[in-house]
């Protein structure tokens, strides 16, 4: 793998900025994906199945509401990177978008806030927690709430770290993301061994990353000094409206791509119960791990494959694109292996002899994480030149399908419908954006 990267990265400085930012943003998401590992193993010990069956599905549903930004913090990144070439160094047409945003998601929180309040009592959040337990739902979805309010607001109060990728300052993005993990282990252990309730436990979890996040913010602020916090309701509006319309395909996007991540946990609760959702949840941890570590490297990819593409420099695009390929196939076909044969030994240290599954379900959830990653692979170069089109259309139809074909392979083959329903979903989206990718990367 490190060798695969040498030949890609080059000697001037922004290839070593990428590389410098590729491995800070790998250890600490790897750092991260070890802590989540922790807090489950927490969770777990002190906490009841169906109390971390209804914890697996909030966070899940959670996973998808964070992503709700309308898609403009991809496409305020893409305009910054522009005006970084443009501007001079006060970068004060950056700083206008950067608050423009800032000010309207806010404003976007504030009003959802209410409205979620308002509205909580006629949405069937109880239909997510499938549990005789009428008391356990009830909590279920007292948590939900708290923690979609604590999203809209982490939106906002997050912009910056999302620029650190444009600045090539991925260390910094990393420093933050290392110091959430840590503490928030920290802080999850010591109320589990206070016995705190279920419900501050999860908004804890929640609140520690909004906090971390936003100090990383920032600090991005005080870092590049822009200070140019006055804008006019003029240029707020015109501003928007330009990243709108650019980042309304990218929310489309976020918002499918993260229900179809998140969707096994989703429909085991739904339909089979918090308790089958916190056992299928239990499986797809260990490799969640692995792609939580690896999958970091596509941002720091994306803003070089952005310039490359820029300056027409396809034969890169094309040689770090099948490197990637390759490194991919390696890693993932291995740790599936590993997981075949090791994975309850995995599950008894993380969780208990309650957790087990066989070789096969091992076997499936490898193949479809293995599609999974290289869909994710096959899709950052037609991101990072806007051509996202064709993506966003197999995700739509994805989601719309996804539900009743997963509902009918759980009827034929219980919980192993599962993987093999993301197994097809995923493996067709691989196909249609490598072809894609090789289009683009094949213009002269």
């Amino acid at each position: 793998m490190v060798l695969g990267i040498m030949r890609i990265i080059g000697n001037n400085k922004v290839d070593r900025n990428l590389l410098r930012g590729m491995f800070s943003v790998l250890g600490a998401t790897g750092l991260d994906a070890i802590c989540r590992l922790l807090v489950v193993m927490i969770l777990v010990r002190y906490y009841s199945k169906e109390s971390f069956g209804v914890w697996a599905a909030i966070t899940s549903v959670a996973a998808i509401v964070v992503t709700g930004d309308f898609g403009i913090i991809n496409a305020l990144r893409n305009k910054i990177s522009q005006l970084l070439v443009e501007e001079n160094e006060s970068n004060v047409i950056s700083q206008k978008y950067f608050y423009s945003a800032f000010y309207f998601f806010l404003l976007i929180a504030i009003v959802l806030a209410l409205l979620l309040l308002c509205f909580t009592p006629y949405i069937p959040f109880e239909s997510l927690f499938k549990t005789n337990d009428f008391e356990l739902q009830s909590i279920g979805v007292k948590i939900l709430i708290y923690v979609q309010i604590i999203f809209v607001f982490t939106i906002p109060l997050t912009i910056g770290n999302s620029l650190y990728f444009t600045f090539q300052e991925s260390h910094f993005s990393a420093l933050f993301t290392s110091l959430q993990a840590v503490f928030t282990v920290l802080i999850i252990y010591i109320l589990s061994l206070c016995h705190v309730s279920i419900v501050f436990i999860s908004i804890a979890y929640f609140l520690i990353n909004t906090l971390f996040s936003f100090w990383g913010t920032l600090y991005f602020v005080f870092r590049h000094k822009w200070f140019h916090f006055k804008v006019s309701w003029r240029d707020i509006y015109k501003c928007n409206i330009e990243l709108f319309k650019v980042g309304i395909k990218f929310m489309s996007l976020q918002l499918s791509s993260s229900f179809l991540q998140n969707a096994g946990t989703i429909i085991a609760s739904a339909v089979l119960g918090v308790k089958i959702a916190a056992d299928y949840s239990m499986y797809t941890k260990l490799y969640t791990l692995g792609i939580a570590i690896f999958q970091s490297v596509f941002n720091p990819l994306w803003g070089s494959y952005a310039a490359a593409i820029y300056r027409r420099d396809f034969v890169w695009c094309q040689r770090t694109y099948y490197y990637n390929l390759k490194i991919i196939f390696f890693i993932f076909i291995s740790f599936s292996v590993l997981l075949c044969f090791c994975g309850n030994f995995f599950l008894r240290i993380i969780a208990s002899e309650e957790y087990s599954t066989s070789f096969v379900m091992y076997l499936l959830l490898g193949i479809s994480t293995l599609f999974f990653m290289l869909f994710n692979s096959a899709s950052i170069i037609p991101k990072a030149c806007n051509r996202i089109n064709i993506l966003l259309v197999i995700s739509i139809i994805s989601c719309i399908l996804i539900t009743p074909v997963a509902n009918l392979s759980l009827k034929n083959m219980g919980l192993y419908g599962l993987p093999v329903t993301t197994t097809l979903f995923w493996g067709v989206s691989y196909w249609v954006m490598h072809w894609q990718t090789k289009r683009i990367i094949n213009e002269k």
